[in-house]
C-alpha cells in the first residue's frame, strides 16, 4: 500500500542546508508533502543571501514562519497542515538517507517504525524512546493521538515515551539518520 509522506523540516539560520535536505528527500520521494518551518530571526532573513536562497523553494514546499526559535512549536505548527499518511521530522544540520526513508514509509506496518542511526559515524542501536525523533516514521493517525509536542526540553523524548508506552514499534535495520555533533555554522 502506498502511503503519502509528509516531511517536516525545521531550520534556524541554515536555510541552504534545509533546502539541500529537502532536495535529497524529493529525489527519493518526489510526491512527498514538504513543510519547511523557519525559526530564523528577522535579522537573518534580511540578508541578501537568505533572500536569494528562499527564492529557490519549489512550489512543492509549504513554507511557514515561526516567530519563536522552538523546534517543538515548529512541529506543532507544521502538523496542523497534515491530515493523513506517514510523517517524518527533519533537521537542517544532519544528513539523511532518504532512500531508506522511502522504503520504511512504503512498508506495511501500523503506528510507528524506527531505525538505528549513526552519530559521528558510530552506529547507535537504541531499543527505547531515548532516540532522535528523526529515526522514526509515524502513521499520522497514531502520531495525532500523541500530540501536541510540549514546548519544553526533551519534548521529543516525552512524545516518544508515550509512543513506546502505546505499542512496540516496527524496527528496520537500515540507517536513515547520520547525526553530526553540533557546532553550527551560519551559511548566510
Amino acid at each position: 500500500m502506498e502511503h503519502q509522506l509528509s516531511a517536516i523540516f525545521v531550520t534556524y539560520e541554515m536555510i541552504e542546508s534545509a533546502l539541500q535536505n529537502i532536495e535529497r528527500l524529493l529525489l527519493s520521494m518526489p510526491t512527498a508533502n514538504i513543510i519547511l518551518v523557519d525559526n530564523s530571526p528577522q535579522e537573518y532573513k534580511d540578508k541578501d543571501i537568505y533572500k536569494n536562497t528562499i527564492e529557490r523553494i519549489t512550489s512543492k514546499v509549504t513554507y511557514l514562519e515561526n516567530r519563536t526559535n522552538s523546534r517543538f512549536t515548529a512541529y506543532n505548527l507544521a502538523l496542523k497542515t497534515v491530515s493523513s499518511g506517514r510523517v517524518v521530522f527533519r533537521t537542517d544540520d544532519d544528513v539523511f538517507n532518504e532512500s531508506v526513508t522511502a522504503k520504511v514509509a512504503k512498508a506495511s506496518w501500523r503506528g510507528f517504525a524506527v531505525t538505528p542511526h549513526k552519530f559521528d559515524g558510530q552506529l547507535q542501536v537504541k531499543q527505547d524512546h531515548q532516540r532522535p525523533i528523526e529515526t522514526c516514521v509515524f502513521d499520522h493517525h497514531f502520531l495525532k493521538g500523541l500530540l501536541p509536542f510540549e514546548n519544553a526540553t526533551s519534548a521529543d523524548w516525552k512524545l516518544l515515551k508515550r509512543a513506546y508506552d502505546k505499542q512496540c514499534p516496527e524496527t528496520f535495520a537500515e540507517v536513515i539518520l547520520h547525526k553530526i555533533g553540533h557546532g553550527r555554522e551560519m551559511t548566510a
